[in-house]
């Protein structure tokens, strides 16, 4: 009998660990969280622009309170390959941030809202805005409005 309850004990255990393993994330970046792909507009300081297409991988932490950003775009002159470590108190949000192709870091800061994140990301000579909303649909909607670089303008539309 004590065999017995010790192996219901542990399958018990076994399924709590998988359920909060595979327990959707909680807290204000939830809403962001996913896969996306879609397709945008870039235009550059020239007034250049030109279609592009976009993936996206959003992750939010368990706790709530970071994501994990990643953002790839490609048009028939320009590749974007953006990353970033985003963390909130709930309102204001800081993090990290690189972009691959260009080999360039920065510092993210901004706030967030249960659908909008508004934020600045800077580096050594560039700066960019970027309000990234979560519409009723379901569809994710990304602008950039970027100085001190080639690109200026993004806007980017995007589904699960």
């Amino acid at each position: 009998m004590i065999r017995v309850l010790k192996t219901c004990a542990a399958v018990a255990g076994l399924i709590g660990l998988v359920a909060a393993s595979s327990a959707p994330a909680a807290g204000i970046f939830s809403a962001f969280g996913g896969s996306y792909r879609g397709a945008g507009r870039i235009s550059d300081v020239n007034g250049k622009s030109e279609s592009l297409t976009c993936r996206s991988t959003n992750a939010p932490a368990q706790d709530g309170i970071a994501m994990n950003l990643s953002l790839v775009c490609a048009s028939d002159s320009y590749r974007v390959d953006f990353h970033a470590d985003l963390f909130t108190d709930g309102q204001a949000l800081r993090g990290t941030w690189s972009e691959n192709s260009q080999n360039v870091t920065g510092n993210v800061s901004g706030a967030i809202e249960p659908s909008v994140i508004h934020v600045t990301t800077s580096a050594p000579g560039f700066s960019a805005n970027i309000v990234i909303q979560v519409e009723k649909n379901g569809h994710l909607q990304i602008a950039l409005a970027a100085t001190g670089t080639k690109i200026n303008r993004a806007e980017i539309t995007m589904k699960k």
